[in-house]
């Protein structure tokens, strides 16, 4: 009795990957590597904008000194957010590349489900969803703080006032 039930185990696990296979039959999805982590989908913004070589220090000197990021590949960089829609959210996308290429040295992930969160130092928090498709892209919605968005609104609000005025479009928010 004991020697029948010991080779019905070892059958049912010998054959246990066949009918996981067979049920798996068109399961499979194809992810772009670029977003297939909150890891990856970072380095990808970094990429876009060409500092992935560049260390913490570097940024971090260059943002000090008032140097811009030129951006190499815009499309990479648009499709790095799950809700980047108007000119006024590329402001809070480069709030939060900044923010991660600022601390890009001591970024931590946590992922829980669907959802990451991307921390390059505390109270700076970066959140991604997995989409449908299996991508992790950027939530400006949840990750710019409300703060943020009013001060970035304002300074749009100002820019379009200055150009249908035709005035200098400089604009300096304190």
């Amino acid at each position: 009795m004991r020697a029948l039930r010991v080779v019905s185990i070892v059958l049912a696990l010998a054959f246990a990957p066949l009918s996981l296979l067979a049920g798996c039959e068109g399961v499979t999805t194809e992810v772009d590597v670029r977003y297939s982590t909150p890891e990856h989908t970072t380095e990808t913004l970094f990429s876009a904008y060409g500092v992935e070589d560049l260390s913490q220090d570097e940024v971090r000197a260059r943002m000090a000194g008032n140097s811009r990021f030129e951006l190499r590949d815009r499309q990479t960089y648009l499709s790095c957010f799950g809700d980047l829609r108007t000119p006024t959210d590329e402001g809070l996308a480069g709030f939060v590349f900044g923010g991660l290429a600022a601390g890009k040295d001591d970024l931590r992930t946590t992922i829980m489900g669907d959802r990451a969160t991307v921390s390059p130092r505390p109270g700076f928090d970066v959140v991604m969803n997995r989409e449908d498709d299996g991508r992790w892209l950027i939530s400006l919605d949840e990750s710019v703080p409300a703060e943020v968005r009013t001060r970035l609104g304002m300074v749009a609000a100002d820019f379009d006032q200055r150009q249908r005025r035709g005035q200098s479009t400089g604009s300096v928010v304190q």
